[in-house]
């Protein structure tokens, strides 16, 4: 190894971010595509039961129809209304929340019974009640996806408020930073990556509240629906419907884990 090598270790130019993100999309795509294939092939050689699992050319002709009709975006508006209301009342509750109970020792074993209790009891078991107190319509839907997105957000705050590097919060002080200045400049940002890991989990957790929700008791929204075409064992439709909740959860999903690794790209490596 030469002086230069030593100084300036060589640079490897087979791999990289922007080659690694899109050898990940191509890998992903490439799974999706060998998945469709395998699938329609499979029932053409009936290998499968097309009245039971249909195929994708027949669920794409029918998502032709659906999306060309009013009563698609309807139904898809009450879903994603629910939700959006449901979802952003569990960030505004769950954050704040999390950040106290993370700081505060004396308050958080004062909730933390409770809370572990509704944060492990299932939350589409206490939808009777909910619709008992607030009927069938739109509230009990949002409640639901709140009580099922609320709970992973707090707890994965206050996980991260408390694993807030040590080394920071010492620098702090030293500099002689009072508890307002450390909350927002140390613990803050420090428990980002993990605040957006629980609002990953909430999004699944909320989008299955308001489906479930919508199956059990509703008149409109891709639950309903989808109990409807699976009563009738309309396949296409119901794999259409579904097939629309996946991928927009999925797009949910990666935005906040892309904005996730952003927020952890801050942070110096351990």
């Amino acid at each position: 190894m030469t002086a230069i090598d030593q100084i300036a270790p060589r640079r490897s130019f087979a791999a990289g971010p922007f080659i690694d993100r899109y050898y990940g999309v191509g890998v992903s795509t490439l799974s999706v595509v060998l998945f469709l294939l395998l699938w329609e092939f499979a029932a053409e050689w009936n290998w499968i039961n097309v009245r039971f699992t249909s195929q994708p050319s027949q669920v794409y002709r029918a998502a032709v129809v659906i999306f060309q009709t009013s009563a698609f975006y309807h139904h898809a508006w009450v879903s994603f209304s629910e939700f959006a209301l449901g979802f952003g009342l569990a960030l505004v509750v769950s954050i704040p929340v999390g950040l106290v109970l993370g700081t505060s020792r004396s308050i958080r074993l004062f909730v933390e019974p409770p809370l572990m209790a509704l944060y492990t009891a299932p939350r589409l078991a206490l939808l009777p009640i909910l619709i008992v107190w607030l009927g069938i319509g739109m509230a009990s839907k949002v409640a639901v996806v709140f009580l099922g997105a609320v709970f992973p957000i707090i707890v994965n705050t206050i996980a991260g408020v408390r694993n807030a590097d040590q080394r920071l919060l010492l620098a702090a002080r030293s500099f002689g930073a009072n508890k307002i200045d450390i909350f927002l400049k140390v613990l803050i940002p420090g428990s980002l990556p993990a605040i957006l890991m629980g609002v990953r989990l909430g999004i699944g957790r909320g989008l299955l509240s308001v489906i479930v929700g919508e199956m059990f008791v509703s008149e409109a929204g891709i639950g309903y629906q989808l109990m409807t075409y699976g009563q009738g064992m309309h396949m296409n439709n119901l794999l259409v419907y579904a097939f629309v909740v996946s991928i927009f959860g999925y797009g949910l999903t990666i935005s906040v884990r892309n904005l996730e690794d952003h927020v952890r790209s801050w942070r110096p490596a351990s």
